[in-house]
C-alpha cells in the first residue's frame, strides 16, 4: 500500500499529459505484472480513439471492434483467448491482436469507471489469471481514479492555453482590422455612447474575429439577437446566412426537426423531406435563442454536433457536415439549470468559450436619449408621420421609469406614445400611458392571508398582468406578447385558459 501511496504522490507532480500517461502505463505493468499497458484518448473533434504514442487510432462511432463498445457502455471488457476470435473482422483488431500472444487476455477498461464522461481507455494486455485479477486491485482502481483526475486537469490546462493562444491572435487581428477597414461603426446594430455599451462594441469585435462559440447572456428584451447579428456581420462569414430560431419557441417535439431537417416519412405528417436549419446555415451562423429551454436528449446531440459539425436529420442513416459558426443566447442562468440537472454541463462549457453580458436598460439610463430618438425615427419612416420627438422633460420622466422588459419595453412605449402624438408635434408625459410599467407591483399588496387556493391566486395575479398589458398596447397581442418576452402563441393559450 505504501508504494502505491508513493506512485500516486509522484504522479501528481506530472505537469504534462504525455509525461502523466507514461508514467500510469510504467507503474501498471510493474505493480500488476501485465505484459502491456495502452492508453487511448478521444481526439480533439471527437471522432477517434488515439494512442499517446500515436501509433493507434480507432473510430469511435465503430461498433466492429470493442473499444468503441467499452466507450460507449462505459463498462470493462474482458477478451480472453475464446473470446477475441468474434472481433476479428475488424482488419486493424486483427492487426492490433498479434501484440497479444495465445495464452494471454485483453481487459479494456473505461475511465473513470463508472461514469458516462468517458475521458480515457486503458488496455490491458497479459497472462489470462492476472488479467482477471485487475477489477479486483483496490490499489490500483484508486491509482487510476488519481490519473484520470489529474489528465482532466491538465487537459484542461492545455485547452485554456490554447484558447488564450486563439484569443491573442484574435486580439492582433482586431487591430488589424480596426486599422484597415474601421470596423467602430456599430450604428445600425447597438444604440448607445455609455461606457457599458462602448465596452460590449469592443468585446463583440473580438468575438466577431475569432471562431469560438459565443453564449450572450441577458434579460428579455436587451437585444441579444441584435448582438448575435452583429457578430455575425462583423466577421469572415458575412456574406454567408444567419440563421435564427428560438428554442422556446418551438414545441419539444418539432425542434429537432427544425434544427436537424427530417426525411420523407420520417414521422406523422412528414410528407416532404425538409432541410434543416443547421444545413441552412452551412458556412454561416446559427443563433439559438433561449438556449436554457432546449430539451435535455436534443442537447446531447447538439453537443456531438458542435464537437463533429456532422448531424443525420431525422429518419435518416446518412451523415451530413455542416460548418457553421454558433452563437448561443439566454436570459436564464444556465450555471443554476446545470446544478438542477436540466442542463448538460459539457454542453454548457462548450457554449461557455466567449461569454457576453448584454447589460439591462437599468444599466445604461444615459442610453436613453439615442434609444428615443431612432425608435421616433423608426417609426416616423414606417409609418409615414413626422413626430419631432420627445420633449425634455418627457424624457426625464423616461428616466425615472423601471424597465424590466428593457429596451423592448421602451421601443414599445415610445411607439404607443407617437401614436397619440400627431405630426409637426413633441411627445409630452401626458400622452404616456396612466400606468404603472415598474416591476414592482401588485405582489406586495396582495392581501397573502386571504389566500386559499394558490393556483386560483397565481391564475388571477396572471390575469391581471396580461389584461393590463393588453390594455396598455390596446388589445394588440403582437406587442402584448413580444413585451412579456412570451412567444405570441403561448400568449394566445394564456388567453384562452384564464378567459382574457
Amino acid at each position: 500500500m505504501k508504494q502505491w501511496l508513493t506512485y500516486t504522490a509522484d504522479m501528481i507532480e506530472c505537469r504534462k499529459c504525455s509525461e502523466l500517461i507514461t508514467f500510469f502505463r510504467n507503474v501498471s505493468v510493474d505493480q500488476l505484472a501485465v505484459a502491456q499497458c495502452l492508453v487511448f484518448y478521444p481526439s480533439d473533434d471527437g471522432r477517434l480513439l488515439v494512442s499517446d504514442e500515436g501509433s493507434e487510432q480507432w473510430e469511435v462511432d465503430n461498433f466492429d471492434h470493442p473499444l468503441s463498445h467499452a466507450l460507449h457502455h462505459a463498462k470493462p471488457i474482458l477478451l480472453d483467448p475464446q473470446k477475441r476470435p468474434f472481433w476479428m473482422q475488424h482488419s486493424d483488431f486483427s492487426h492490433f491482436s498479434k501484440k497479444i500472444s495465445d495464452a494471454e487476455s485483453l481487459l479494456i477498461v473505461p475511465l473513470p469507471l463508472q461514469s458516462q464522461k468517458i475521458k480515457v481507455v486503458v488496455c490491458l494486455i497479459g497472462k489470462k489469471q492476472t488479467i482477471n485479477e485487475v477489477l479486483n486491485n483496490e490499489y490500483w482502481l484508486k491509482f487510476s481514479h488519481v490519473f484520470i483526475s489529474q489528465w482532466i486537469l491538465l487537459h484542461e490546462l492545455v485547452s485554456k492555453q490554447r484558447q488564450e493562444v486563439q484569443l491573442n491572435e484574435s486580439i492582433s487581428l482586431l487591430k488589424i482590422h480596426k486599422k484597415n477597414n474601421g470596423l467602430r461603426d456599430f450604428s445600425r446594430y447597438l444604440i448607445g455612447s455609455s461606457s457599458v455599451m462602448e465596452s460590449l462594441r469592443e468585446q463583440i469585435v473580438i468575438a466577431a474575429q475569432s471562431s469560438l462559440t459565443v453564449l450572450v447572456e441577458g434579460g428579455t428584451g436587451t437585444g441579444k439577437e441584435l448582438v448575435a447579428k452583429a457578430i455575425h456581420e462583423l466577421s469572415d462569414r458575412k456574406d454567408k446566412p444567419f440563421v435564427a430560431i428560438n428554442c422556446a419557441a418551438i414545441p419539444e417535439n418539432l425542434l429537432e426537426s427544425e434544427l436537424f431537417g427530417h426525411e420523407k416519412g420520417a414521422f406523422t405528417g412528414a410528407i416532404n423531406e425538409r432541410k434543416g436549419l443547421l444545413a441552412q446555415a452551412d458556412g454561416g451562423t446559427l443563433f439559438l435563442d433561449e438556449m436554457g429551454d432546449m430539451p435535455l436528449a436534443l442537447q446531447a446531440k447538439l453537443l456531438r454536433v458542435l464537437e463533429t459539425f456532422e448531424y443525420r436529420p431525422v429518419g435518416s442513416n446518412k451523415e451530413i457536415r455542416s460548418q457553421f459558426r454558433l452563437v448561443a443566447a439566454t436570459h436564464a442562468n444556465l450555471r443554476n439549470y446545470v446544478n438542477q440537472g436540466v442542463f448538460r454541463q459539457d454542453l454548457y462549457y462548450r457554449l461557455y468559450q466567449y461569454p457576453l453580458k448584454v447589460p439591462s436598460l437599468s444599466n445604461r439610463l444615459d442610453d436613453i436619449d439615442e434609444l428615443v430618438e431612432f425608435f421616433v425615427k423608426q417609426y416616423n419612416q414606417r409609418e409615414n408621420k413626422n413626430v419631432l420627438g420627445f420633449d425634455a422633460q418627457t424624457l426625464m420622466l423616461l428616466k425615472t421609469l423601471e424597465y424590466p422588459g428593457n429596451v423592448r419595453q421602451l421601443r414599445s412605449l415610445v411607439e404607443y406614445a407617437c401614436v397619440h402624438t400627431n405630426s409637426n408635434q413633441f411627445v409630452n408625459e401626458h400622452i404616456l400611458p396612466k400606468i404603472n410599467v415598474s416591476s414592482e407591483k401588485t405582489v406586495s399588496s396582495m392581501q397573502f392571508e386571504s389566500i386559499d387556493d394558490l393556483k386560483l391566486a397565481l391564475e388571477d395575479y396572471e390575469r391581471n398582468i396580461i389584461s393590463e398589458r393588453l390594455t396598455f398596447f390596446s388589445g394588440n397581442r403582437a406587442k402584448t406578447a413580444e413585451s412579456l418576452g412570451l412567444p405570441k402563441r403561448t400568449l394566445a393559450h394564456k388567453c384562452q385558459k384564464l378567459e382574457i
